[in-house]
C-alpha cells in the first residue's frame, strides 16, 4: 500500500535500489518495539488526564457532552498524531548494511521519508552503547564519519542487540577497507 511517501512495501524496494550488481545485503534491522511505547508514553499520560477530566465532569454532574467533546478534540490534537508518528517511526525506519554502504531510512511521517546512504569509505568508526541501564535488549549505534554528512557522528537509538549489530558493521567496514587497500597496492 502506498500513501504519499509512506510505502508499506518500501523495504524491499529500497534494498534493491541501493544494492548494485556485486553488492550483497549483510544486515537489515528495524528498531525495537519498545521504542514505540517509550515515545508514546507521554501521550498515554495525557490520555489518562483527559479521561480523569471526563470522570470529574461526570461525578460533578457537569455538562458531559461538552466535556467529552472538548476532551476528544484535545486528544486528537495532542495525542493521536503523535502516536501515529511514533508508530510510523518504529514500524518503517530501518538500518540496512551492504558490502559497500550503510543506508539509514527514516520515515518521518506519511509525507516524508529520508534515506541516508553512507559509503563505507566515509566510516571512521562504529560504537555501541546501552540505553536504560541495559535492562532492555536494545541500545544505540554511533557511526563516526570521516567526511560527508558534515563529518559528524550519526546516532541511531533503539537498535535491537546493538553490540552485535555494531560488531557486524565494524566487520563489514574492516573487510571493505582491507579490500580497498589490497586493490590499491596491486
Amino acid at each position: 500500500m502506498r500513501l504519499f511517501a509512506l510505502d508499506t512495501a518500501a523495504t524491499r524496494k529500497i534494498c534493491q535500489r541501493y544494492c548494485i550488481e556485486g553488492e550483497a545485503e549483510i544486515l537489515l534491522t528495524r528498531y525495537h518495539w519498545l521504542s514505540f511505547f517509550i515515545r508514546a508514553f507521554r501521550e498515554f499520560l495525557i490520555t489518562l488526564v483527559l479521561l480523569g477530566m471526563v470522570y470529574v465532569a461526570w461525578f460533578n454532574n457537569w455538562p458531559l457532552a461538552e466535556i467529552i467533546g472538548l476532551a476528544a478534540a484535545l486528544w486528537v490534537l495532542f495525542v493521536l498524531f503523535r502516536v501515529i508518528k511514533a508508530f510510523i517511526d518504529w514500524r518503517y525506519d530501518f538500518l540496512l548494511v551492504t558490502t559497500d554502504k550503510i543506508v539509514l531510512v527514516d520515515q518521518t511521517s506519511v509525507f516524508s521519508r529520508e534515506e541516508k546512504p553512507i559509503h563505507l569509505e566515509n566510516v571512521g568508526g562504529i560504537a555501541a552503547s546501552t540505553q536504560f541501564w541495559d535492562i532492555f535488549p536494545f541500545g544505540e549505534i554511533t557511526i563516526h564519519l570521516k567526511e560527508g554528512l558534515g563529518g559528524d557522528a550519526v546516532t541511531i537509538h533503539f537498535v535491537p542487540h546493538a553490540q552485535e549489530v555494531a560488531a557486524t558493521i565494524a566487520d563489514v567496514v574492516t573487510k571493505y577497507q582491507r579490500k580497498g587497500h589490497t586493490t590499491q597496492e596491486a
